[in-house]
């Protein structure tokens, strides 16, 4: 049931009332299966992960409590490659945040310049006079620092242009290719329930920590 607003100007608008608030679900485990469903093939974690206990009480015949602690299980087993599969993820953050706060003094700070200048480039150094202020050790250090950080950002775009012609083509990335990977080897430990459900279900978590 609602009730009418009191309000002149909205009187056609209809507002819940108490008794229809209380029946709000709060909760996932709250929802109906129909519900359930929807948001789990939208691609809701917390939706698959709820469709997965239904489903394992079902299979195992045991009450709610006990399917999500099986789930629990089945969740850990899920993230036992995380850090073998993140690696990648991890070597590039480590280069991205490296090469990023190194550029800075690699290009404006004078004994950095020198210093990599004698021990990797060894071109000729500016008179004294042409190093007094920090846009002229950075106008000297761009005649090297150019060249790599020019072709590192190059490299950069044509990965991210070819990461997207790959998805526009339905081709998996690597992203995509280890949550398959993940999917397929959880239903292979536990064959006994659904595919769909359990491959649905890993394809979803996070690939961060448990």
């Amino acid at each position: 049931m609602v009730a009418v607003r009191s309000n002149a100007s909205e009187a056609n608008a209809k507002v819940p009332t108490l008794e229809v608030s209380q029946k709000l679900p709060v909760h996932v485990s709250e929802l109906s299966n129909e519900s359930l469903y929807i948001l789990a093939e939208q691609g809701c974690h917390d939706a698959c992960q709820e469709r997965l206990v239904r489903h394992v009480m079902v299979v195992d015949g045991v009450e709610w409590i006990t399917a999500k602690d099986k789930v629990k299980e089945i969740g850990k087993a899920n993230h036992q490659l995380n850090g073998i599969a993140t690696l990648p993820y991890k070597v590039g953050i480590g280069i991205g945040v490296t090469s990023g706060i190194a550029c800075v003094p690699l290009c404006f700070h004078l004994p950095t310049v020198q210093y990599f200048n004698k021990v990797f480039v060894t071109t000729d150094v500016p008179e004294p006079d042409d190093l007094q202020t920090w846009f002229e050790v950075g106008s000297w250090a761009w005649n090297w620092m150019e060249p790599p950080l020019g072709v590192a950002s190059f490299v950069l775009l044509a990965m991210q242009f070819t990461r997207a012609q790959m998805q526009n083509m339905d081709m998996k990335p690597y992203t995509e290719w280890v949550k398959n990977y993940r999917a397929d080897r959880l239903h292979k430990l536990y064959p006994l329930y659904n595919e769909d459900i359990i491959k649905d279900f890993a394809q979803t978590a996070s690939l961060g920590s448990s």
